[in-house]
């Protein structure tokens, strides 16, 4: 692994993807592998990358952001936990793997009576046995200006509007595509179904968006 062993000298994953470009599908993968063999040094890069993608998910789910930004964190150390254990097999991508974490994270957050905040002070006082804590810490988003986190509260408010017009299987194919970033096989790994019913849901949801969009701007060109 001749050329890995070059970029994991020093800061390499930094320098390699962060300043240039994405990590590939490879290099993610490899990341994983290299957690699972006691190398923590690229996980940032994977959070880096994700992060934002991921808010703007979980929040469409979970529109408290203090909620979301929780399970956010909640999701990515569901992640380095099981990549520590080895469980990544290769057979779906790094985002399809770590989407379905952030969905089952949702999932067992709504299911909590209560909606008990999931935080990951609480998770480390139990597991106090990794790392987590600490290699989670650039994980929230709250690095906004009042400004733009307002603005980004209305954007996101708005397409939770529309969004919550469409069929709920039609609404899940969209968000993982248009909030998640996630390719169509991609979207197809994480909800379980063929690539040609996410062509069709993603199809039917876009259009349907599209007709509300153009009804409501007639309906302010009226008035």
């Amino acid at each position: 692994m001749g050329g890995g062993a070059s970029r994991k000298t020093m800061n390499g994953w930094e320098t390699k993807c962060s300043s240039n470009r994405p990590p590939t599908c490879v290099e993610q993968a490899e990341i994983l592998a290299e957690i699972a063999r006691g190398d923590m040094r690229g996980f940032d890069v994977l959070v880096n990358e994700y992060k934002e993608r991921l808010m703007r998910y979980v929040s469409h789910r979970v529109p408290d952001r203090h909620h979301a930004e929780d399970l956010v964190q909640e999701t990515f150390l569901r992640m380095f936990r099981a990549a520590q254990a080895g469980s990544y097999t290769g057979q779906a991508t790094v985002p399809a793997w770590l989407f379905t974490i952030a969905g089952n994270c949702v999932t067992d957050y709504l299911r909590v009576a209560g909606r008990r905040r999931l935080t990951l002070e609480t998770d480390a006082a139990r597991k106090g046995d990794d790392d987590s804590a600490g290699i989670l810490d650039g994980c929230r988003s709250a690095d906004l200006d009042p400004l733009e986190a307002a603005s980004h509260r209305e954007s996101q408010g708005r397409a939770e509007a529309l969004l919550d017009c469409l069929p709920e299987e039609q609404r899940r194919v969209v968000a993982l595509k248009v909030l998640g970033g996630l390719t169509l096989q991609e979207v197809a790994d994480v909800i379980g179904c063929p690539l040609g019913t996410v062509k069709s849901r993603l199809l039917y949801g876009l259009r349907k968006i599209e007709s509300m969009l153009t009804h409501l701007a007639s309906c302010k060109h009226e008035q």
